[in-house]
């Protein structure tokens, strides 16, 4: 900014809501104590072991291996915890109390929270108009689903920013190309989503179509393959450099097991309580049940709960080890504005994916193509896990699905009320009314549910550098 510049008020409104936004994730993290959600206790401790030693601990190193599930969270990509223990390093140069240590650990997934919401206001703005690009902003960040999971030790935060990196490359590459500069943000995010977990992996395949197919069309048009070699030879370097060292490191420790999967899967069987052991695991695949019995009646079925019902509901928002709900609502509110935002894109399907158009290739017919790919593989390897693998029907599996699925949203309720709402000034406001009930639910969400339940956390400074 120029001297002497003023601020636009656009610009105002950014910092403040980026300001708000920094502080309620921090609040959110500070009431909640030490492994109040999944398994963030297993996984603070290989931040905490990085932090005591200075070096990447092994799968079945006791030190870190859980005593009931016979297994840690090394054995799979711990870039989230690595980056956790250099804030442990920092923050214990003013305070090494415990809860201090913690909050730092948290501070990584707080500012990946940050890092979502300015990259889907970026592409936001380039997507939509100003007040939608808000309204897809504001989802994004401040759904109670990925609120949660922006506010303690886990690797859902990484999966949800790196999607939202690879997508924001998309989106630069509809309005510039691919500029070296946007290869190489697709190469970091691709990078970081290949460190973050497993089930975010689908927008990876996602990126490869995406980047791939235009990438294609961009040097047929021109006529010059050397740019393909460059282009896709540059995120690829990139990838490998970044990423490459964790699975040839898995490799050379699990004899060849470069995933770390079925070495985990040994150390469990060899480590766990009799109740814990893989071997012992019972699924719904094993019990007889269909897929769709699972889906629709749940497992077990005396449970009441179908597995659609249980991932939605905490897709939207189930806290604490899954055992604090919103009210049903509330819950049925999310969904359905979710739902209704994206059948509404069927108002225009041709449009919206055909591939061709006018006897040449629809370039946001493959950008939303790759989009759905995008969406429902989060979904699928949500199922499939549950069903063959291990039960577990929770919306964070679904997670790295939300920018897709909002940017579908958006679109449809654009294509309703920017046909049927004709005046511009009414229209903005619904949009803008849209955004500040996002943030009045947020907030009633945090002091109607999250801080009544862990009331007795002291939110003083004095408490935070003691660690009490």
């Amino acid at each position: 900014m120029k001297k002497g510049k003023k601020l636009t008020w656009e610009t105002k409104v950014e910092i403040l809501f980026f300001a708000f936004l920094f502080i309620f994730y921090l609040m959110w993290a500070r009431v909640q104590p030490m492994g109040a959600a999944p398994d963030e206790q297993m996984r603070y401790q290989i931040a905490d072991y990085i932090y005591q030693h200075g070096s990447l601990p092994v799968g079945d190193d006791p030190a870190v291996r859980n005593p009931v599930w016979g297994i840690s969270y090394a054995f799979y990509p711990i870039l989230n915890y690595m980056v956790a223990a250099v804030f442990m390093k920092v923050v214990s140069l003013v305070s090494a109390a415990p809860f201090a240590l913690l909050m730092a650990a948290r501070l990584v997934s707080v500012l990946l929270g940050l890092g979502t919401a300015y990259l889907a206001l970026s592409m936001g703005k380039k997507l939509f108009s100003r007040r939608k690009a808000w309204i897809f902003t504001a989802f994004i960040s401040l759904m109670p689903g990925s609120l949660f999971v922006f506010t303690y030790v886990n690797c859902d935060a990484l999966a949800v920013f790196s999607t939202a990196v690879m997508a924001y490359a998309w989106v630069c590459y509809l309005k510039e190309g691919w500029t070296y500069r946007n290869c190489v943000i697709l190469g970091l995010g691709v990078a970081a989503c290949t460190l973050s977990y497993y089930n975010a992996y689908g927008f990876i395949l996602a990126s490869i179509v995406f980047f791939g197919a235009t990438l294609l069309l961009e040097v047929k048009k021109e006529k010059k393959w050397a740019g393909f070699v460059k282009k896709g030879g540059l995120v690829c370097g990139i990838v490998l450099i970044l990423a490459g060292w964790w699975f040839v490191r898995n490799a050379v420790l699990y004899n060849g097991d470069f995933l770390g999967m079925n070495a985990s899967t040994i150390c469990a069987n060899k480590y766990a309580k009799d109740g814990f052991k893989p071997s012992n695991r019972v699924t719904p695949q094993m019990e007889g049940l269909s897929l769709m019995d699972m889906l629709t009646q749940g497992y077990p079925e005396k449970d009441g709960f179908s597995w659609v019902e249980l991932v939605c509901d905490s897709f939207v928002g189930r806290f604490g080890m899954m055992d604090i709900f919103m009210p049903k609502w509330l819950v049925n509110n999310y969904l359905d504005f979710i739902k209704m935002g994206c059948l509404l894109v069927f108002l225009h399907p041709v449009k919206t994916f055909a591939l061709r158009l006018k006897k040449q290739w629809n370039i946001m017919g493959i950008f939303n193509w790759c989009m759905v790919i995008a969406m429902v593989i989060p979904n699928i390897l949500n199922v499939y896990y549950s069903y063959c693998n291990d039960y577990q029907p929770q919306g964070r599996y679904s997670l790295p699905m939300i920018v897709p699925m909002v940017y579908f949203m958006i679109l449809g309720y654009g294509n309703l009320f920017d046909v049927q709402i004709k005046d511009l000034k009414i229209r903005n406001s619904i949009y803008g009314a849209v955004c500040v009930i996002l943030i009045v639910l947020a907030l009633f969400v945090f002091f109607g549910i999250i801080w009544p339940e862990y009331r007795d956390v002291p939110f003083s400074i004095g408490a935070f550098l003691r660690g009490s």
